[in-house]
């Protein structure tokens, strides 16, 4: 236990005690994926809109892909614009209306996104060592709740 919880009362000391553990997973997290991802010429942020774009094949419009990676669009256009530099990414105008531009994987990023897949699932699998299915349920249960928690205040995401 850590000395600055010690004499709070459990009631108090256990919110904070996991607040504090959750945002330091989510760093590790962060530190340990960008690690892995530099040799590729990669960071999170640019793993993040690859995915993204890997589950939507058709492509998505850049006010769609930023609202769906929880960013602004002029950070968005810097990701896109180092990804497309790699030839991982293309910017394809839409047949209806000029002014709309749809993001793709090109068949390049393919090779890439496997490898990223990869090394998502052996940091994934290190990061869950000795850890049971149940407990890894009740913990998703925990973490789903308390996403649901945050989205229902006012100003949160409603409804993820």
């Amino acid at each position: 236990m850590r000395k600055d919880l010690e004499n709070l009362p459990d009631r108090e000391m256990f919110p904070k005690l996991l607040a504090r553990v959750i945002g330091e997973v989510s760093r590790a997290w962060r530190y340990e994926m960008n690690r892995a991802l530099r040799p590729l010429g990669l960071n999170l942020s640019m793993r993040l809109v690859l995915i993204q774009l890997q589950r939507n094949p058709d492509g998505l419009m850049q006010a769609d892909l930023a609202r769906n990676l929880g960013i602004e669009g002029p950070t968005l256009v810097r990701l896109l614009d180092k990804l497309e530099e790699k030839g991982w990414i293309a910017r394809i105008t839409a047949v209806d209306d000029r002014r709309r531009k749809y993001t793709v994987l090109t068949p390049k990023a393919a090779t890439q996104v496997r490898t990223i897949e990869q090394l998502s699932d052996t940091l994934r699998e290190r990061m869950m060592a000795g850890l049971t299915t149940e407990q890894l349920d009740q913990c998703a249960q925990v973490m789903t709740r308390i996403r649901n928690n945050l989205y229902a205040e006012p100003g949160g995401k409603n409804g993820k």
